[in-house]
C-alpha cells in the first residue's frame, strides 16, 4: 500500500483591518515565526514575505506545538515592546483564547469548505489578525 504525501502551497491571506500597514505587520510576524518552524509549508510564507522586502527577525520565547501551532514574542517595526503572536489551527487558536472578527470568520469558513485547502489563523493582542490559505498541490 502506497502512502500519499500531500504537499500544500501558500495561496492567499486576508487581514483585518485590511490596510497596507496591517498586511506588512502580518507578514512580518508570520515570517518571523515561520522561519523557525519545522513545518515545510511555512517556508512559502517566508518566501512571500521576502518578495515583499520583509525579513524575519528574532523571536523571543519561540515555541512550536507540532501539528497545532507556533507562538513567540515578536517586536513589530517602530514598536518598543514585543507582542505575543500565535498562529495555528482553529482548535489551537481557540485554546489560546483569541477572538475572531466576523469578517475573518466568513473567510475562514469559506476556505475551510474547500477540501483542497487548509487554513492557518494568526493573531496577537487577543484577536485573530488574519487567515492564511494553503492549497493542495496537483
Amino acid at each position: 500500500m502506497k502512502t500519499e504525501i500531500r504537499t500544500y502551497r501558500f495561496d492567499a491571506y486576508h487581514v483585518l483591518p485590511d490596510s497596507p500597514q496591517m498586511q506588512r505587520d502580518f507578514l512580518y510576524v508570520l515570517a518571523s515565526l515561520a522561519a523557525r518552524s519545522s513545518d515545510p509549508r511555512l517556508a512559502e510564507v517566508v518566501r512571500v514575505a521576502k518578495l515583499n522586502a520583509i525579513l524575519p527577525v528574532e523571536v523571543q520565547g519561540f515555541q512550536e506545538f507540532e501539528g497545532r501551532g507556533l507562538g513567540g514574542l515578536v517586536t513589530l517595526p517602530d514598536e518598543p515592546r514585543p507582542r505575543a503572536v500565535i498562529m495555528g489551527t482553529r482548535e489551537f487558536i481557540d485554546e489560546c483564547g483569541l477572538q475572531i472578527p466576523d469578517i475573518l470568520e466568513v473567510t475562514a469558513r469559506k476556505w475551510e469548505y474547500s477540501r483542497e485547502s487548509i487554513i492557518t489563523l494568526a493573531g496577537w493582542d487577543g484577536w485573530i489578525r488574519g487567515v492564511l490559505k494553503f492549497v493542495k498541490e496537483a
